[in-house]
């Protein structure tokens, strides 16, 4: 019984602290605009109009990462369409050279500016006590504007996942240039999202060095590890008054 239970432990230790791969990563950027991340005080709900895919988005934005997905969206209040893509990379070089190929994209393509998004309005309307009390609710951001599409790019690593983490996130409109009344119904796509995916952690907007801060990873092992310890000590108990 020892062993068994030393054995389940052990496998319940490493299923614990093994992370996704990167081709799953990368679908953590893409929003999932339901229940408590509508925001309360207008209707702006979202049909899904496609499953998430690694095919790209319209417009079709550079391959910039083998790891990327796409998601599409359709207000459901005026019938516009909205869309997602994500770019994941799990080193430096590579988000270095995906981030200098869209920035030639874009400025070839259409127009940006940096600009900070506040969402702590929007999280403070959905009425729901943990959407609400998240903490990553300015993000910088890089607005984009082109004859196909109006939105905004998030650059930015992250420990949440072991190693070297990078993120290219857009969010916008699809098919129009201006984005009119659009910012409300963006802005809850990235919060239906990005605060839940990084509150707690590391992140760096628009990094420059590797960040590779294992953080929450060590964490997890050490309260794994102590777990583990607490049962090996009660086996021995037991099995010593037998």
């Amino acid at each position: 019984m020892l062993c068994t239970l030393v054995l389940i432990c052990c496998c319940t230790q490493i299923a614990s602290a093994t992370p996704p791969p990167p081709e799953y990563r990368v679908t953590y950027l893409l929003p999932n605009p339901v229940g408590p991340y509508y925001n309360q005080s207008v209707n702006l709900g979202f049909l899904v109009s496609s499953p998430h895919n690694s095919k790209g988005a319209f417009p079709a934005f550079p391959p910039l990462s083998e790891y990327r997905a796409s998601r599409n969206f359709t207000y459901a209040k005026t019938g516009d369409p909205y869309f997602s893509e994500v770019w994941y990379f799990d080193n430096g070089d590579s988000f270095a050279a995906g981030r200098n190929e869209l920035m030639a994209y874009v400025q070839e393509h259409g127009t940006i500016s940096p600009v900070t998004l506040d969402l702590s309005e929007d999280l403070a309307r959905t009425g729901d006590p943990y959407i609400a009390g998240l903490n990553a609710t300015r993000v910088n951001a890089t607005a984009y504007r082109a004859n196909d599409t109006s939105g905004y790019f998030i650059v930015f690593s992250t420990d949440f996942f072991p190693g070297e983490n990078y993120y290219i996130a857009y969010y916008g409109t699809a098919g129009r240039s201006d984005p009119g009344n659009a910012t409300p119904q963006i802005k809850t796509l990235i919060m239906s999202c990005f605060p839940g995916f990084v509150d707690g952690g590391a992140y760096t907007f628009d990094p420059v060095l590797p960040l590779t801060t294992t953080t929450s990873q060590t964490a997890g092992l050490s309260f794994f590890a102590a777990a583990f310890a607490v049962m090996i000590s009660a086996a021995v108990c037991f099995f010593g008054r037998q």
